[in-house]
């Protein structure tokens, strides 16, 4: 047949795509949990760390600079 020699396969061939099995498949309503999960789970980190930020005192303010005045100049 004219077809039997194409040479390497392209990368694009649909025939060479292997799929996961069937048990390592996630199907959406796990993924949803998970993701439900992760975002549980990061609120809660936020909150934790807004509560230690409340708990501690905040630094002082830095010092204020003191604005030089400028020499005058000498006149003519």
């Amino acid at each position: 047949m004219a077809g039997d020699n194409r040479g390497p396969r392209a990368w694009h061939d649909v025939n060479s795509v292997q799929e996961a099995p069937r048990e390592k498949q996630k199907s959406s309503g796990r993924i949803a949990a998970e993701e439900a999960a992760a975002r549980k789970k990061i609120e809660a980190l936020r909150a934790q760390r807004l509560a230690k930020q409340a708990a501690e005192p905040p630094p002082p303010p830095p010092a204020a600079k003191t604005p030089r005045r400028k020499a005058a100049a000498p006149s003519a």
